[in-house]
């Protein structure tokens, strides 16, 4: 695993290392991108979805999980 970017740990927490260098990670810095953003691009499940944000959990083509 590269410690460098972002993961979910073992318990589905969303880990942001502090030597990160991509400061669009870092979602509560103005330069960051939106939270539900980077859960997507990471492949959140949707019970991790579910405790970081009240956006839609985004359902794949076929309009399931």
């Amino acid at each position: 695993m590269d410690t460098g970017k972002p993961y979910f740990d073992e318990n589905g927490d969303l880990v942001i290392p502090f030597e990160c260098a991509e400061h669009e990670y870092k979602y509560w810095k103005k330069e960051g991108r939106e939270l539900h953003d980077i859960l997507q691009e990471l492949g959140a499940s949707r019970e991790v979805w579910e405790r970081y944000t009240w956006e839609a959990f985004p359902e794949n083509e076929s309009g399931t999980e």
